[in-house]
């Protein structure tokens, strides 16, 4: 019994007792019970378990409740596979139904909730809750067809792109319009498209490129891409701050986000939505296209036009009475020398516009191409920098264990009983083998070894002696 238990009043627990009580309290009354919240606080940790919060939240986002939880490796494999499967990646701000235990642990005064089992279905129907409570809200503000109403011109060449710089869907469609040989210009703005930040990173890239377009600055569309992954994945997609952005946005959006069955939110209030990002810029490359062939179309036509006038014209003067040949003839030189002058003149003006867009064309490549080598050379820059500094930082270490060693070793050579043996000292032992000490270690009649510096001496004790004492 320690001071404590022998000063408490009868009925009073411990600290430790109150606490094995709770324990086993808590594992009588809940073994096993659903609970319902918001993921937060996502950590792994080194021998696989998966520690998070689960939290509710009450009006303006306000939390009022959270519950530590923690889902152990055997668990975490088997759970993150059925989520998987059906569409869901547990990531912070989904939402998940568990069935576990609560459980207190003494030694920290801490409740945790062990997670055994995890209701993929829930989640899928906590998305689509969410989703629908957006689109109503979306449709209360006026927001479903605002964008869609905005006029798409019928070359947009100056492109708006948000994305996530250097990424699969960044490169794809980048390399669809340059291929596609057109004179497109491409403003980025770098955006994460998957995580806590993305909500926030997409709404401000369309703060900047909706201030470019209202500033006066040509910008025909803004390109929302994103490579594919599961419906969790894309959940930044589905949220109310990034449904805003796009319905609010000054000019037209096209949505190029790698889905194949679902659609998003944004696609929903997007001018126009495609289901990769290749797509997209395809869709783009299209519409130019398309309107270059009708300007092509148009000349095509105009030039009919000027032909059937001219050979009218001929048959009209070849029917009128001689006299008047003379002065129809004239005309018609003058015709025809009108006619060829607008062709001339149309041909020349089409090479121009021809040239300029080819030279604008090639310009942005090669830009695209200088752009792309500076990166590399940066890249291999920092590699560089990066590879000395860790050889530096590894050779340091070596260096002063050599000292340390090195300095070791000279002491260890000024210790050494070679050493003092040879400053007059010597080392006794007994028969045995074992150090002579002191005196009462030996007796009268010992036989004993001692080392010198330069040979050892063997010797009888006659007698020891102490200090002022001597013992036969």
């Amino acid at each position: 019994m320690n001071r404590l238990d022998s000063e408490l009043p009868a009925g009073t627990y411990t600290v430790s007792e109150f606490a094995w009580e709770m324990k086993g309290l808590l594992a009588d009354a809940y073994p096993s019970v659903w609970v319902a919240g918001e993921v937060q606080r996502l950590r792994s940790a080194a021998r696989g378990q998966l520690y998070f919060e689960l939290i509710e939240k009450g009006r303006g986002d306000r939390i009022r409740a959270k519950l530590d939880c923690v889902l152990w490796a055997d668990e975490r494999a088997v759970t993150e596979a059925e989520l998987r499967e059906a569409g869901v990646e547990l990531a912070e701000g989904v939402v998940l139904r568990c069935c576990g235990r609560p459980e207190f642990w003494p030694g920290g005064g801490r409740l945790q909730f062990t997670v055994r089992e995890v209701d993929p279905l829930f989640s899928l129907g906590a998305l689509e809750k969410r989703r629908r409570e957006t689109l109503r809200a979306l449709e209360a503000e006026g927001l479903l067809e605002r964008n869609k109403k905005l006029a798409l011109p019928p070359a947009p060449l100056e492109i708006g792109l948000i994305t996530s710089e250097g990424s699969a869907a960044y490169h794809d469609f980048l390399d669809t319009l340059v291929n596609s040989g057109l004179g497109f210009r491409v403003y980025l703005v770098h955006s994460a498209v998957q995580g806590a930040a993305a909500e926030a990173e997409i709404d401000r890239a369309f703060d900047l490129l909706g201030a470019y377009a209202r500033g006066g600055r040509r910008l025909d569309a803004i390109a929302l891409i994103r490579g594919g992954g599961s419906r969790s994945d894309l959940a930044t997609f589905d949220s109310r701050r990034v449904a805003r952005a796009v319905a609010r946005s000054p000019v037209p959006t096209i949505c190029g986000i790698g889905h194949q069955i679902d659609v998003s939110i944004a696609d929903v209030v997007a001018h126009t939505s495609c289901k990769t990002p290749t797509e997209a810029a395809e869709f783009l490359a299209g519409r130019v296209g398309e309107a270059a062939y009708r300007v092509e179309e148009a000349g095509r036509a105009l030039a009919r036009q000027a032909t059937d006038l001219l050979r009218s014209a001929r048959q009209r003067v070849s029917s009128l009475p001689p006299r008047l040949a003379s002065p129809s003839r004239a005309l018609l030189r003058n015709r025809v020398r009108d006619c060829r002058a607008f062709r001339r003149d149309l041909g020349r003006a089409a090479g121009r516009a021809l040239s300029e867009r080819t030279a604008e064309c090639r310009l942005a490549v090669n830009r695209a191409r200088t752009a792309a080598q500076r990166l590399v050379a940066a890249a291999r820059r920092q590699e560089e920098v990066r590879r000395d500094g860790l050889v530096r930082g590894a050779l340091k270490p070596v260096g002063r264990a050599a000292e340390r060693v090195e300095a070791h070793g000279r002491l260890c050579e000024q210790l050494s009983p070679e050493r003092t043996l040879a400053r007059g000292f010597s080392i006794t032992r007994r028969a045995d083998g074992g150090l002579v000490r002191q005196v009462s270690e030996v007796a009268a009649g010992d036989e004993l070894r001692t080392r010198l510096a330069d040979g050892t001496v063997a010797s009888t004790v006659d007698s020891r002696a102490t200090a002022g004492k001597e013992t036969a």
